[in-house]
């Protein structure tokens, strides 16, 4: 896994951590785990 410069896990890495988990978890976190996978950059 690639973590960026500031401290976040890729968009890459963290997507493919989702699809995993949402292989592998019970269909009611399936809503929470794509949230996390969907990463919003806020605007400063």
């Amino acid at each position: 896994m690639k973590w960026e410069s500031n401290g976040e896990l890729a968009q890459r890495d963290l997507s493919e951590l989702v699809n995993r988990l949402l292989d592998v978890e019970s269909k009611s976190y399936s809503t929470e785990l794509s949230r996390l996978g969907t990463k919003n950059d806020p605007q400063d």
